[in-house]
């Protein structure tokens, strides 16, 4: 289940520069990171507040970065005083996050630079899995920076034995009979 939380690792691409102005009735915001990657959220409306401070994306919200991409019905982004950094990251219901077959689902996200977390609730759980592999509890917090997550409050874990794969035949060979 380590692959679970390596989704996570990429939201802290979105916490780098989200300075973003409003330009219109449906919002695209597109924002070119120092790794050069590209950023986009997508949403129905967007406001600013406190000069930039906050953030705030709701209506059909899709962010992408790279493979992850985060849908839910509000994101909102907390800035730093100077606007250079994001303290923390918040969306807020229905939140879908996927990353290649990785895929979580809860009703809140909070993604905390500073501690290097993304805390991912819901009620009644949060659901990670990969494949058919699935664990859920009331709270899921995904530790970035030491590659591993905890989950907390009734946790339940499915594994699922991996299909062997039947080894291919060779061309001009047939079976023996």
């Amino acid at each position: 289940m380590k692959s679970i939380q390596s989704f996570s690792h990429a939201a802290a691409c979105l916490a780098l520069g989200l300075l973003i102005s409003s330009n219109g009735a449906a919002q695209t915001a597109e924002i070119k990171k120092p790794e050069g990657k590209t950023v986009e959220i997508n949403a129905d409306r967007m406001r600013s507040e406190n000069g930039g401070q906050k953030i705030v994306f709701s209506g059909s919200v899709s962010g992408i970065w790279g493979d992850l991409k985060i849908t839910s019905d509000v994101l909102e982004v907390y800035n730093t005083q100077d606007k250079k950094n994001t303290d923390e990251i918040v969306a807020i219901g229905n939140v879908n996050i996927t990353r290649g077959e990785t895929r979580a689902r809860g009703d809140r996200a909070v993604y905390l630079d500073q501690q290097q977390q993304i805390i991912l609730t819901g009620s009644p759980k949060a659901v990670a899995w990969e494949g058919k592999d699935m664990i859920e509890g009331k709270e899921m917090i995904f530790l970035l920076d030491k590659d591993r997550f905890v989950v907390n409050d009734r946790v339940r874990m499915m594994l699922y034995p991996k299909e062997k794969k039947e080894p291919k035949e060779k061309p001009g060979k047939k079976k023996a009979e």
